[in-house]
């Protein structure tokens, strides 16, 4: 069934003032080159935890895990594998992998800024294979640099996390992650300013991440008559908890069905831009009208 996005959010989007927001849950999309999918956050730490030759260590790593403790998971496996680690992250998400429909979508989308707590590169393909003039720029550690991009037009992807490239460098543990979060003002201070400015579109993110959600709370609380934001979640509609997150953090839950791999959450996205499409061509019209 096809969405009804309103016309707030297809003028953001054709205006160029939305940010997308994607999550791990996008690079399930991706098709590695040499074969299978991508892991996931579980699915990488069950893969690592085997490497653990010390069967209480490992025990211990795999109740972190089932308790969902991943970040306390991860700082055990670096400290016990050592430069295994890197090899270990290397190996998963450096694959090269094809551009998903949801990747190619989401860039069709022509976003000006993209934020992502992913590493890995496969928002860097798809938007190299989009048309377009120039590569955006990939911002990778949050200082006072990166806010040049409120005072020029260029494209930004704003890589919370860090990339793959530098593997070193990546939050992927409990100490690295409050380092690059908690202990850094400007963490918050850029995800705050932006949605203050634009409107976010979340997509395959779990809000899970508390540092994000704090910050999306707190701007909820703070400015309570500020346009809302998006987030797209898989199954039905739960009226209670949308609800809240609606009103605690001016988050509307765009629902689509998870049937065939989610493939409708890329039909929706394909939706939406075509109606940007539409609406930047109406606006473009305008203009040369005057």
């Amino acid at each position: 069934m096809a969405t009804k996005f309103n016309a707030d959010l297809v003028d953001d989007v054709a205006r160029r003032r939305a940010v997308l927001f994607i999550g791990a849950g996008a690079s399930r999309w991706a098709k590695p080159a040499s074969g299978g999918s991508f892991k996931d956050w579980t699915q990488f730490l069950i893969a690592a935890n085997a490497k653990i030759s010390i069967r209480r260590v490992r025990t211990l790593i795999a109740d972190l895990i089932s308790a969902q403790e991943y970040l306390l998971a991860s700082e055990l496996l670096k400290s016990n594998l050592s430069d295994e680690w890197i090899e270990l992250l290397k190996s998963e998400f450096q694959q090269v992998a094809e551009v998903s429909r949801l990747h190619k979508a989401l860039i069709d989308l022509n976003p000006r800024v993209v934020v992502t707590t992913n590493f890995d590169k496969l928002i860097e393909t798809a938007w190299s294979t989009a048309s377009g003039d120039n590569y955006p720029t990939v911002v990778t550690e949050i200082d006072g640099n990166a806010f040049r991009l409120f005072r020029d037009d260029e494209k930004y992807l704003i890589k919370l996390h860090g990339s793959i490239d530098t593997p070193q460098g990546i939050v992927f543990d409990k100490t690295s992650y409050q380092g690059a979060a908690f202990n850094n003002r400007y963490y918050a201070d850029i995800l705050a300013t932006l949605l203050l400015t634009h409107t976010f579109i979340f997509v395959g993110f779990s809000m899970m991440d508390p540092a994000v959600t704090m910050i999306v709370e707190s701007a909820a609380y703070r400015f309570p008559s500020t346009r809302p934001h998006y987030i797209f979640q898989s199954g039905k509609a739960i009226p209670e908890v949308d609800g809240l997150w609606k009103r605690l953090r001016k988050l509307y839950v765009l629902r689509y069905s998870d049937a065939d791999h989610h493939a409708a959450l890329a039909e929706q996205l394909e939706e939406l831009g075509a109606m940007a499409t539409k609406r930047r061509n109406e606006l473009a019209a305008t203009a040369l009208k005057k």
